[in-house]
Formats: C-alpha cells, sequence, structure tokens
C-alpha cells in the first residue's frame, strides 16, 4: 500500500525562481512510499514489459566505443535482476515508462504533478511526461551527456555523485548534441577531465531524497559511489520541440550537404524557417537514416562474476 503523504520537501520561493533556469536540489520522500525496496523493485521488473527494459554494461574501458552496451537478459526475472545491479558488476538498468504504465507509480506520478504545479504552476507539458525507474551498480556511471527533453531526476537510494555543466558550444558542440537528435547516438556527448574545471557543479553529492534539477540540454554526467536507484521524469516543452527541430535540420545540412551551421549565431528568422523545415523532415523520413544499430554485444549470466559476459558474435536487439 503507498503511503498518502507530501513527497516534496523544503521547496521555497528562491526555487521556484529558479525552476528550469538554474541547476537547483530539492529534498523529497519517494523513498518512504514503500514502492522503492529491492523486493517491489524485483517485483515491478516481473511486471514490466522486456521491450521497455533497457539492461546495460557498462565496459571497464575509457577507449571502449560505447559507454553503455546492450545485455540480453532473457527470461531472468527481476529478483536475478536485481541481484546483477547489486553485485560486483558495472549493470545499469533503465526501466522505462513504468511510472506511466504500472498503477502504483502513476499514482506517484500523479501526485508529483499536482505538487509541482502548486510550486510553480500548471504545465500541460508536463502532465504528458514519461517516466522511468534506474536501477544501478555500485560501479556504474551514467557518461557525460545531454538530454533534448527537460528531466527531473529524483535520486532515491544510495550515493551517487552528479557534475553539471554549461550549456555553451565548449561544453556542448552543436555537432554533438546534432547527433543526439538525429538518433546517431543515444544522448552521450565527448568529454575530456578538463571539462570538470567549467562544471556548474563539481560534483553534487547525492545520498538519497533529493530532486535535482538543471535547464534543458545542460551536459551533465553521474558516477554512483553505491549501489543506486532513482527515478527521472522527462518532457518535451514547447522550447525544446522548437530547437530540437532546428538543430535536427543543421544536422542534416552538416551531413548530406557539408556545411557549417550554428544555432547558437542564427537569427530569429532562420531558427524559426529551420525548426520548421526540421517538423518537415522528421515527420517524412523520420531519423531512420541517421539512427545507429541497437548491438547487444554481452549477456547475463549468474554464474559469472559481475553477472555479465560477453556474447561470442554480436547481434541487433530485436526490440
Amino acid at each position: 500500500m503507498v503511503k498518502i503523504m507530501k513527497l516534496i520537501q523544503n521547496w521555497n520561493e528562491e526555487d521556484r525562481k529558479a525552476y528550469g533556469k538554474k541547476v537547483m536540489v530539492v529534498q523529497h520522500k519517494l523513498n518512504e512510499t514503500g514502492l522503492f525496496t529491492d523486493e517491489a523493485l524485483a517485483a515491478m521488473l516481473d511486471r514490466h514489459p522486456n521491450h521497455l527494459i533497457d539492461f546495460q554494461h557498462i565496459p571497464d574501458d575509457p577507449d571502449y566505443p560505447d559507454q553503455q552496451v546492450g545485455v540480453d537478459f532473457g527470461d531472468a526475472n527481476g529478483t536475478t535482476m536485481i541481484k546483477a545491479a547489486k553485485s560486483s558488476g558495472r549493470v545499469w538498468i533503465n526501466v522505462r515508462e513504468v511510472v506511466n504504465r504500472q498503477p502504483e507509480y502513476k499514482k506517484i506520478l500523479d501526485q508529483l504533478h499536482m505538487e509541482l504545479e502548486g510550486y510553480v504552476g500548471k504545465n500541460k507539458d508536463r502532465k504528458n511526461c514519461r517516466g522511468g525507474i534506474l536501477i544501478s551498480s555500485a560501479n556504474a556511471a551514467t557518461p557525460y551527456h545531454a538530454d533534448p527533453t527537460m528531466t527531473h531526476l529524483w535520486h532515491i537510494r544510495g550515493h551517487k555523485k552528479a557534475w553539471v555543466y554549461p550549456k555553451t558550444t565548449e561544453f556542448l558542440p552543436d555537432e554533438a548534441y546534432e547527433s543526439i537528435v538525429l538518433g546517431e547516438v543515444d544522448e552521450d556527448v565527448p568529454w575530456t577531465p578538463e571539462l570538470d574545471q567549467g562544471a556548474i557543479v563539481a560534483p553534487a553529492d547525492l545520498h538519497g531524497g533529493e530532486l535535482v534539477l538543471w535547464p534543458l540540454r545542460s551536459p551533465h554526467r553521474v558516477e554512483n559511489v553505491t549501489y543506486c536507484v532513482s527515478m527521472v521524469m522527462e518532457f518535451s516543452t514547447k522550447r525544446s520541440a522548437f530547437t530540437n527541430a532546428g538543430m535536427f535540420t543543421n544536422g542534416v545540412l552538416r551531413r548530406k550537404f557539408g556545411m557549417n551551421p550554428s544555432w547558437e549565431n542564427a537569427s530569429s528568422p532562420e531558427k524559426l524557417t529551420k525548426a520548421v523545415i526540421g517538423r518537415i523532415i522528421k515527420k517524412t523520413t523520420g531519423r531512420k537514416s541517421f539512427r545507429r544499430k541497437d548491438m547487444v554485444r554481452f549477456k547475463l549470466d549468474e554464474t559469472v562474476e559481475g553477472f555479465v559476459r560477453a556474447v561470442d558474435t554480436p547481434y541487433e536487439r530485436a526490440h
């Protein structure tokens, strides 16, 4: 049974002003709902469709071409997946759309919307958001990346460190962000340790019970210190849709015609034109011509240390 309580804590006037504009951390009580214990998470995984579960391994190799690599988890049940995440391995599980699809979690999502609406006003875009749960090993990390949507990270259990960076071209080059909206990469952006010197937050220590927010498209990365559980809410806004469509057009111009467009330096009429063109291109051709294949290179294996072993021949994920 989900406990009924106020979930967001200690929100003040400064938080209202900073929402969506600055990096901010606010307290919450999601861990007290009973929905994020290992037992509850295992049951949730058993109920969820496999095609909406991303079970990934993070290779311990800085030169590896993919930061998070697909794992074939077969018919493993939720208890086994939780064990894998709590093992000595580098496992990262993204349970997509679970807070939209499973009733107990949907109640929590609806309550968070209601509470946020009370603090910062109505937002129909936020009402249409998707929500997932992240379950990850102590040795796991979310690589340097930028989200093309507005994102709320509700950290619930464990200790992790988060870095947030300015969304300037020095930290987020146009070509890198174009790769995200085109589908060439998931959300990863090239990173070097020197970038940490310019981070806005470096790092934030999260121990569970914190909501972390940053401005739209701000690059960020996360490193676990212990086994962690978090919930993510993401939604598009008119602003993000406009920018993403315009930069989709720039990405096509760069890749198909050898041009070197700049979103930051474009005039307002140019941005509007490119946003319209981008929407048309996406409706007619989508991202398929740029989308990379999702290759499975590892398999869940309870008999090996870390629960993950390499497959002999990588193959494309079927869903």
